[in-house]
């Protein structure tokens, strides 16, 4: 069989520049889930850091219970993220 010819125009362009496209805004969505995920975590070890800040003696300790986290851990997220 001989091969069509395309009055609409190239197939292969058509389909690069679609896919090119697609890879476009899917980056950028994933820029912008990237971007949401650091101010989502500053804000949380923020606010960890300034519950923790003057907080009575064993609060680390009952920190590491209810985040779940080590308090190393605790400690290098809140100096990360902290003021």
């Amino acid at each position: 069989m001989t091969p069509q010819s395309n009055a609409a125009g190239d197939p292969r362009a058509e389909l690069k520049q679609r896919l090119a496209e697609a890879k476009a805004q899917r980056d950028k969505a994933l820029e912008d889930i990237d971007r949401l995920r650091e101010a989502t975590e500053k804000k949380f070890w923020t606010t960890v850091q300034a519950n923790l800040t003057g907080s009575y003696h064993g609060a680390q300790r009952d920190a590491t219970e209810v985040l779940g986290y080590t308090r190393d851990h605790i400690l290098k997220k809140t100096k990360q993220y902290g003021k």
